[in-house]
């Protein structure tokens, strides 16, 4: 296929048309609370207890009725019986105290019902084995926890949509929760084509005839693992038609998007999209879209399944899938398509716009650094199959059409990306 200037589509006319033929689908689980870190809610969680369900002690010592304490002093010390009772940790204790009586307690203790506050062991006088003094008036509420000060019965903890961590799986967990419903995590096959290409580093470093070793496929697999997809990750198919169709088959069934790396040129034959089209319309939608690097990159759909065709070079590759591919991988998670990860920084250098792609959306890969309380932002410029360009760089600037330079001085909207944004082993955030 020959690519003219004028052939080629906007960013916005390819997603546009990707949409009116996609039909996405949110496939919903419910999976065992320890399973659902990275997962994104697909409900609102509404808490069906308190937590801490009953009050509890922050301290070893003893519960008591702070009213039995208003009049104590140095002068005129109270005296409290301790009660036979027994604290045992996650227990509720069945004891009533009454009026004059103290129940020892430990640390993370529950109170008894009729007790509401807790003198520390230390500051009382403990005379003989069943009676302490107190020495001074112990406020309502002193060392407790109040049962409901963390979470009420009934309040909203955690909305539908969000990704939950870490510390969201521990919180379901008190709540009692343990199968969480959540959208499932979409699936992304990745299909690297062409002859040229390896899976085996050791064979490759043997061999005399030294090919390209398929680093891509894994850089983005890595990327969309860490974005919260499952990467399907296939072998180096090699340019034939029946072997692609073969291997594009497989994806649709197994996958929610498919994406396929290489194979796509300005040349007059291209093997990826005739097999694409080869599934029926619509096929191919858009082939050569106005970004830079990347435009030899493709959009289609087979079977209301989206496919990308990315090209090999890796800025290329990289950025049709921070463009097309990432807002994807969100919606299919059950996100925004909008990446909400971003930070404002300041850029170092001057950047201009290169002349035959003018008007096309740019992508400006940068390396940002903080400096006390701001972010300092450093182009990276190389050619479009330098992998030492990525490495060098921790964020990237989508620059719109219309815009052909940034001044030093300038303040701009970096993305970050997960498992590429890092300020030396730190993610940026």
């Amino acid at each position: 296929m020959v690519f003219k200037t004028d052939s080629y589509r906007s960013v916005d006319y390819a997603f546009t048309k990707l949409f009116q033929n996609i039909q996405p689908r949110l496939e919903t689980a419910s999976i065992p609370v320890f399973e659902s870190k990275g997962c994104v809610l697909k409900e609102d969680i509404i808490s069906n207890n308190n937590i801490p369900p009953y009050s509890s002690s922050h301290m070893d010592g003893f519960a008591l009725k702070s009213e039995d304490t208003i009049h104590a002093s140095e002068s005129n010390p109270i005296a409290l019986k301790i009660s036979s009772g027994k604290s045992i940790l996650g227990i509720p204790p069945s004891d009533v105290l009454n009026s004059g009586e103290s129940y020892r307690i430990q640390t993370g203790g529950y109170l008894p019902d009729t007790t509401d506050a807790v003198v520390p062991i230390e500051h009382v006088k403990i005379i003989g084995y069943d009676s302490i003094e107190i020495l001074s008036p112990i406020k309502k509420g002193s060392f407790v926890y109040l049962a409901g000060s963390d979470i009420k019965e009934g309040e909203k903890v955690i909305h539908k949509g969000q990704v939950l961590r870490a510390q969201e799986m521990a919180l379901l967990a008190l709540l009692n929760i343990s199968m969480v419903p959540i959208f499932k995590k979409p699936i992304i096959a990745i299909i690297p084509t062409g002859a040229e290409l390896t899976d085996d580093v050791e064979e490759n470093k043997k061999s005399k005839t030294q090919k390209i070793i398929n680093t891509n496929g894994p850089i983005l697999s890595c990327i969309i693992e860490e974005m919260g997809g499952i990467p399907l990750n296939f072998a180096v198919t090699p340019d034939k038609i029946d072997t692609l169709e073969k291997n594009i088959k497989i994806a649709l069934k197994k996958s929610d998007i498919v994406i396929t790396l290489g194979g796509s040129s300005v040349g007059e034959h291209d093997i990826v999209e005739t097999t694409i089209n080869s599934f029926g319309n619509p096929g191919v939608l858009v082939h050569g879209v106005k970004l830079d690097r990347g435009r030899v990159s493709g959009l289609g759909v087979i079977n209301g399944k989206p496919i990308f065709i990315l090209p090999g070079p890796i800025q290329g590759a990289l950025n049709a899938f921070v463009v097309f591919v990432r807002p994807l991988v969100r919606m299919f998670s059950g996100l925004s398509q909008r990446s909400d990860v971003k930070i404002v920084a300041t850029i170092t250098e001057n950047w201009q716009a290169r002349k035959k792609f003018i008007d096309f959306t740019k992508i400006l890969y940068v390396n940002v650094s903080r400096k006390e309380d701001r972010f300092l932002a450093k182009p990276v410029i190389g050619e479009t199959q330098s992998m030492s360009l990525l490495t060098k760089s921790n964020g990237y600037i989508i620059i719109p059409e219309r815009v052909t330079r940034i001044n030093a001085g300038e303040k701009a909207e970096v993305n970050l990306l997960p498992g590429f944004s890092y300020i030396g082993d730190s993610w940026i955030c």
